[in-house]
């Protein structure tokens, strides 16, 4: 869980740079850079982190009952990730569609999912993580970690899927977020 947590965070801190930098004037829009990056917070979560996460979730609440308001929030909000990220994809067509004029829909989109989902990762790293440390046997901890191992991790994901999609952001994002053109001044 902590390898996909520093895969997400990855992507979040250079879509929060990018923004930032297009706002500030240092970085001309890049919609394909922008859209690759909302593609992998749409599906790595989905696809291989939060069912696994809910199998951590669900052995957590046989138990103990210590985080289950924590665990009640991070279900709820994952029954929510199709449409947070759908807003994203919907504010990203908005600004491409309406260019400079749709920018500030955008960055506001981008930056209330961005800190959401710091909130997310915070609470599943500060409360849930430790308890299931805390309380799962080193058998429950195999079968978790196959589970991993079998889906795929985030880097590279089922196929390659993902290391495609960081090799194409790391081209397409400017120093020091990849390799990709400088930013215009």
């Amino acid at each position: 869980m902590q390898e996909e947590h520093r895969a997400i965070a990855a992507i979040l801190n250079g879509l929060s740079r990018v923004v930032q930098d297009i706002e500030d004037g240092r970085l001309e829009p890049d919609y394909t850079l922008l859209a690759s990056m909302i593609e992998y917070i749409a599906e790595m979560p989905d696809k291989l982190h939060h069912p696994k996460e809910d199998q951590i979730f669900a052995l957590l609440r046989t138990k103990t009952h210590d985080v289950d308001e924590h665990l009640d929030r991070l279900e709820a909000e994952h029954r929510d990730t199709i449409h947070a990220t759908s807003r994203l994809d919907r504010a990203l067509v908005s600004y491409v569609q309406g260019g400079a004029a749709s920018f500030p829909g955008f960055r506001d989109a981008v930056r209330s999912y961005i800190a959401d989902e710091w909130v997310h990762l915070n609470t599943e790293e500060r409360h849930i993580l430790p308890a299931a440390r805390r309380l799962f046997a080193a058998n429950e901890w195999d079968a978790i970690n196959a589970d991993f191992v079998r889906n795929g991790d985030p880097w590279s994901g089922p196929d390659n899927r993902y290391a495609e999609l960081f090799r194409r952001i790391t081209l397409l994002a400017p120093a020091p977020i990849g390799v990709g053109a400088a930013p215009a001044h």
